[in-house]
């Protein structure tokens, strides 16, 4: 099969072929058709993560799966007995394995999966179209349901980052919530396709933004959280999805007065669900770019450079 496999950090990809991965006990083998390119793959391409290698990248994995048909590959595999598991929360379990991160991932023209479990049907769903909400849907997805309580009639979400992930976290806002939302966006090119999401302004970072009872920061780096802790009312709450590697000095005079920090890692697998069964009542919107897998390299400089308007999705 052909993969672009990550052998150093800070070199290119090699597009290689590779023999097909075998299945054993009740693994299930998946015919990659489509896998989207995240800044988490930038950042594992770079040597900012630290990953087993040689690696094949890709954690948002669509394709087709025998008996099965179309589905969305959740991409964290958790140890099943940790109290993470048992919960429903494998995206937290210490010992989990996850595709394009500590083991092959979709960047190729067949993935592995532990089991069907792992498996969430897609229906009439374009698997190319679909590949994203496996991390950039799901993700966000999470983030604001965590920040309910906060987002009440009559508050403001501030959504720092419209890219892949933000442009979710606008719909989410305006469709779980009574909040009014606004982004910050520094590619003004993007601006009417947020707006047209829902959202009630976009800003860039240069202009005055409000305050915000809840900021969602999807870019992590010191100066989004600056700003992100900046806006934040008393008592509001800042939830950091983005990794671009910041740091926030934080003490008891730096911030609003009682101020909550968090992040937000991913989604649990029934959160994928709920977001699958969202996309296929034609609730959400979000834009795709599908890529020849065979320009992987120029699609993770693409998005390394900020010049992708939504998510691009690899095909083999």
């Amino acid at each position: 099969m052909k993969a672009a496999v990550l052998y150093r950090p800070g070199r290119p990809l090699r597009v290689e072929r590779r023999p097909r991965p075998r299945p054993r006990g009740e693994e299930v083998l998946v015919r990659v058709l489509g896998c989207g390119v995240c800044h988490s793959d930038v950042s594992l391409a770079d040597g900012r993560f630290e990953a087993p290698l040689p690696l094949v990248l890709g954690h948002e994995v669509a394709g087709y799966a025998e008996g099965l048909g179309h589905v969305l590959v959740y991409a964290s595999w958790g140890c099943g007995q940790c109290r993470f598991c048992q919960q429903g929360e494998e995206q937290l379990c210490p010992e989990a394995q996850q595709a394009g991160w500590t083991c092959d991932g979709g960047y190729a023209e067949w993935v592995r999966v532990p089991s069907t479990r792992y498996l969430v049907p897609l229906g009439d769903l374009d698997p190319v179209r679909a590949a994203p909400l496996a991390d950039a849907g799901v993700t966000p997805y999470r983030a604001v349901r965590r920040a309910l309580p906060w987002l009440r009639e009559g508050t403001t979400a501030l959504v720092v980052g419209a890219g892949g992930l933000g442009q979710f976290a606008v719909q989410y806002v305006r469709l779980l919530s009574p909040a009014r939302v606004v982004a910050v966006e520094r590619d003004r090119r993007k601006f009417p396709w947020v707006l047209d999401l829902g959202a009630q302004a976009v800003l860039h970072p240069r202009e005055k933004v409000p305050r915000a009872q809840v900021v969602f920061d999807f870019v992590g780096s010191s100066a989004t959280l600056r700003l992100a802790l900046e806006a934040a009312e008393p008592g509001g709450l800042v939830v950091q999805v983005g990794a671009a590697g910041g740091q926030l000095p934080f003490s008891f005079d730096r911030g609003p007065a009682e101020v909550h920090l968090t992040n937000s890692v991913w989604g649990s697998l029934e959160e994928l669900r709920d977001v699958v069964a969202l996309a296929r009542s034609g609730r959400l919107r979000w834009h795709v770019e599908a890529v020849p897998l065979d320009q992987a390299n120029e699609a993770l400089e693409r998005v390394r450079r900020g010049r992708v308007l939504g998510r691009l999705v690899l095909v083999p």
